[in-house]
C-alpha cells in the first residue's frame, strides 16, 4: 500500500495528470472557439447581399477569361480549366434552356433536351456572352470554404498554445524547487552543514531533498564524532607522553645507582636489573600504543615499489616472521603458491603489517592450533590469508590484557594506502584475516604508481 501511495505521487504521475488536465482544458477551449467561429463565419456569409456581390465578382472573371480566350458556351475543356483555378466554384451552363456545361461532370454529353424545368426561380442566373452567343450561368460559390480552413488552422494553434502554457504553468513550481535545492546544495557546498535542506510534496524531488537532508545531518554528525576523535587521541597521546616520564625518571635512578655505587650483593644486583627491565617494557608498551594510534589518525603517504610476484614481495618477511613465531612455540604451517603476475607493495608497510599480524597472533592465538599462512588468488587480485585458532584458556588469555585493538585498524590504513584491502572476521574460534593486492596490468617493470 505504501509503494503504491509513492508511486502516486510519483513525478511520473504529476507530469501525467498536468498534461491529462492541460488536453482536456485545451480540448474544450478548442470546441467552444471553434463553434464560435463556425457561427460568426455562417452569420457572416448569410448575408445574400455579400454572396451576390461575390457571385457578381466572380462572372466578371469568367466574362474575362471567355473573352480572352474565345470559349463556347459547350467549350467544356476550356471551362472545366477555369474552374480548378477557382477552387471554390461551381458553374452550370445553359444555352437556350439546354444544360450545355455541368462543372460537376464536366465529361458528360450535352442533353439534347429543353432543361427549363432545371430552373429554379429563387436561385440567381447570370447572363455570360460566349463565342456562340448568350447563354445563363448558374453559379455556386464555396465562398466560405477558405475561412472556415483558416480559423480552424487559428483555433488549433491557440488550443496548442493554450496547452503548453497550461503545462509551463504547471511545472514552474517544481523547476523553481529544483532551482532552490540547487542553491542549498551550493550552501552545503560551501561548508555550511546547519543549513536544513527544503522539503516540498512528496514526489522524487522531495525524497531527493529529504535525503539530501539526512546526508547533511549524517556528515555534521560525522564530522563532529571525527573531531571528538582527534580531540580524544591527541588527549590520550599527551597523557601517554606523560605517562612515559614517570617509567622513564625510574630508569634513569636505577641505571644512576648502579653506576654511582658499587654493588658487590649479586641478589641486589639481579634486583636493579629485574627493575630496570620491567621499567624497560613498560616503556616499550607505552611507545607502541602511541605509534599504533598516531598510525591510524595520520595521512601517511606512501610510494609503492617495483612490480613483483607475491613470492618475491613476501618471503624474506614471511621467513623472518615464521622464525620468529617459531621461537615462541607457535606452529606454523605455509603454502605460498607461485604466480608470475605482479604487485606493488611497499616494502616498508609490508613489514609493519607484519608485525601488527605477529603482534595479534601473539596476543590472541592458541599455541595448540597452527597458524596457517596460505596465497589467495583472483582475476584481479592476489594476496595472503592467515587463519589461526583464538585462545580460550585462562593463561593464554592473560596475554591479551592491556591490548588497545587498534593492530587491525593499522593493517587497513596501510593497505588502503597501497590501494589493497584488508578483510578480517572470525567465525567460531577461528579468526581470518586476508590481505589482497591489484594485479599490476603494464607489460613492463615500469615502477608503479599508486595514490597516496
Amino acid at each position: 500500500m505504501a509503494n503504491v501511495r509513492s508511486k502516486l505521487h510519483s513525478l511520473y504521475f504529476e507530469l501525467a495528470g498536468l498534461v491529462l488536465a492541460a488536453v482536456v482544458i485545451s480540448g474544450v477551449f478548442f470546441v467552444l472557439i471553434n463553434q464560435t467561429g463556425i457561427l460568426v463565419i455562417s452569420e457572416r456569409f448569410s448575408d445574400s447581399d455579400y454572396i451576390r456581390k461575390l457571385s457578381t465578382e466572380s462572372i466578371e472573371k469568367l466574362q474575362a477569361y471567355i473573352d480572352e480566350n474565345q470559349v463556347a458556351s459547350n467549350d467544356s475543356e476550356k471551362l472545366t480549366e477555369w474552374v480548378r483555378k477557382q477552387k471554390i466554384l461551381s458553374i452550370q451552363v445553359y444555352k437556350d434552356g439546354i444544360l450545355t456545361y455541368d462543372s460537376n461532370y464536366p465529361d458528360a454529353p450535352v442533353e439534347d433536351a429543353e432543361a427549363e424545368g432545371e430552373y429554379y426561380e429563387w436561385e440567381d442566373y447570370y447572363t455570360a456572352e460566349f463565342t456562340d452567343g448568350n447563354a445563363d450561368v448558374f453559379l455556386y460559390g464555396f465562398f466560405s470554404y477558405p475561412f472556415y480552413s483558416y480559423a480552424l488552422i487559428l483555433e488549433i494553434l491557440l488550443s496548442v498554445l493554450l496547452l503548453i502554457t497550461i503545462v509551463i504553468l504547471g511545472i514552474r513550481r517544481r523547476v523553481r524547487y529544483i532551482g532552490k535545492l540547487k542553491d542549498e546544495c551550493e550552501i552545503l557546498g560551501s561548508g555550511n552543514l546547519d543549513y536544513r535542506v527544503t522539503i516540498q510534496g512528496k514526489d522524487e524531488l522531495a525524497l531527493l531533498a529529504a535525503g539530501m537532508d539526512s546526508m547533511r545531518r549524517a556528515l555534521r554528525e560525522s564530522n563532529g564524532k571525527e573531531a571528538e576523535l582527534m580531540l580524544a587521541n591527541h588527549r590520550m597521546i599527551t597523557e601517554m607522553s606523560h605517562d612515559l616520564r614517570t617509567p622513564l625518571t625510574s630508569l634513569l635512578i636505577y641505571t644512576e645507582i648502579l653506576e654511582k655505587k658499587k654493588i658487590r650483593d649479586t641478589g641486589q644486583l639481579q634486583e636493579y636489573i629485574q627493575k630496570i627491565r620491567k621499567k624497560a617494557q613498560q616503556i616499550k608498551r607505552l611507545s607502541d600504543n602511541i605509534f599504533e594510534y598516531a598510525l591510524v589518525t595520520e595521512k601517511t603517504e606512501t610510494e609503492p615499489g617495483e612490480p613483483e610476484t607475491l613470492w618475491e614481495a613476501f618471503h624474506d618477511p614471511l621467513s623472518e616472521m615464521t622464525a620468529y613465531l617459531e621461537e615462541r612455540e607457535y606452529m606454523i604451517q605455509t603454502d605460498i603458491d607461485k604466480d608470475e603476475r605482479k604487485v606493488c607493495v611497499n616494502q616498508e608497510f609490508i613489514n609493519r603489517i607484519l608485525d601488527n599480524l605477529v603482534s595479534n597472533i601473539i596476543k590472541y592465538a592458541d599455541r595448540k592450533a597452527p597458524v596457517k599462512i596460505g596465497t589467495v588468488y583472483t582475476d584481479v587480485s592476489g594476496g595472503l590469508k592467515f587463519q589461526n585458532r583464538v585462545c580460550d584458556d585462562a593463561e593464554d588469555k592473560k596475554r591479551t590484557e592491556g591490548s588497545t585493538n587498534i593492530g587491525l585498524h593499522n593493517v587497513r590504513n596501510m593497505m588502503r594506502s597501497m590501494n589493497g584491502s584488508c578483510a578480517a572476521q572470525q567465525n567460531g574460534e577461528m579468526f581470518e584475516i586476508i590481505l589482497m593486492f591489484p594485479w599490476n596490468d603494464r607489460k613492463t617493470d615500469e615502477t608503479c604508481h599508486g595514490e597516496a
